[in-house]
């Protein structure tokens, strides 16, 4: 099997690491982790992951290894080399540098490149890759975590635009309190949505989750008490004209729907959406009673909410177990904690 590194992006750490489990779970792509970094992991996977990692908002990069090493005062060691098969042509090549923490060593980022670029250059003798700086038809990347490197092929990076492009401030309906693009995708994945899945989110607001669903080939499903937030996903999800999609007016506490596959949401907190009168905890716990019902055995529901509603102790006698928890810190006031529950 193949070595592979996936590069996790910055913020929000945890729910990066654990939304490439999730994706790859859901691609049913076996793997084993080898080794993990703090903002890296490098596994081992029996098919080419690209499906998994594509879904990915939080992962900036998929590398297939072909060295590491490390960097002593002027001079660059390569301790390991790996088999790559993703070189067979002969292509343009550059190498660029990334650096997790501040960078320890003496040694300059354009003198680093040019070395592991004779580096690469040498191990495809054979093939007289051509160098091009500008535009290159192979990406090479060098993760350098103080003085310890690993070098691969960039199999794929995020298109951060694709994601901007979708934010909640450029979709025609924007509703306050909509969680960010790359946010909802992340809690989408935990669901282990699967293409042609039916998906629901009982809290649609303005249909971000329903959207990045669409976006992954299920039939998204979506639902709110209020006729606004019905309205404005309705006008959202027509702009982007994204795969299949339902959107009606409903109580997440006794909608009744044929069996769905996958549930990610992100309740009312009564901060900037309204819980129409009801305590947070009762109406999460009342939704998550109505929906294990229709959710299919074995499957997936994530939600978020406030750390200091405690939603583990919510879970408490819904049928529902909690398999992940993770918080990420929005700002000084808000901290999301995230249950992914099965």
């Amino acid at each position: 099997m193949s070595l592979y590194l996936a590069y996790i992006r910055g913020k929000f750490l945890p729910l990066g690491f654990e939304e490439l489990y999730a994706c790859l779970e859901a691609e049913n792509i076996n793997y084993e982790i080898k080794k993990k970094g703090t903002q890296f992991i490098i596994f081992e996977a029996d098919i080419l992951p690209i499906k998994a990692v594509q879904r990915c908002a939080f992962l900036h990069s998929l590398v297939d290894l072909l060295a590491e090493g490390e960097i002593e005062e002027e001079s660059i060691k390569i301790k390991k080399e790996y088999i790559m098969e993703s070189v067979l042509e002969k292509k343009s090549f550059c190498v660029r540098l990334s650096k997790i923490g501040e960078k320890k060593v003496k040694l300059a980022t354009p003198e680093i490149e040019k070395q592991l670029g004779s580096f690469v250059y040498s191990k495809f003798k054979d093939l007289d890759l051509p160098v091009n700086l500008k535009n290159p038809e192979y990406r090479f990347q060098v993760l350098l975590q103080e003085n310890h490197f690993f070098l691969g092929l960039i199999l794929w990076s995020v298109d951060r635009e694709e994601y901007n492009e979708r934010e909640p401030s450029k979709r025609p309906s924007f509703r306050p309190g909509s969680m960010k693009t790359d946010f909802a995708r992340a809690l989408v994945n935990l669901s282990r949505v699967k293409k042609g899945d039916n998906f629901l989110d009982p809290f649609c607001g303005g249909g971000g989750f329903i959207l990045e669903a669409a976006f992954l080939g299920a039939f998204s499903i979506g639902s709110d008490i209020d006729h606004e937030a019905v309205l404005s996903a309705e006008k959202n999800l027509r702009k982007y004209k994204q795969g299949f999609y339902s959107i009606v007016k409903g109580d997440s506490r006794s909608i009744t729907f044929r069996k769905v596959q996958a549930i990610a949401t992100d309740p009312p907190y009564a901060i900037q959406s309204s819980t129409k009168g009801l305590k947070v905890a009762d109406l999460i716990h009342d939704f998550l009673r109505n929906v294990r019902q229709i959710l299919n055995p074995g499957r997936y529901l994530v939600f978020s909410c406030p750390s200091k509603q405690n939603p583990e102790e919510i879970v408490l006698n819904t049928g529902f177990t909690v398999e992940t928890v993770i918080d990420a810190r929005i700002h000084k006031s808000l901290t999301r904690r995230i249950l992914v529950l099965k």
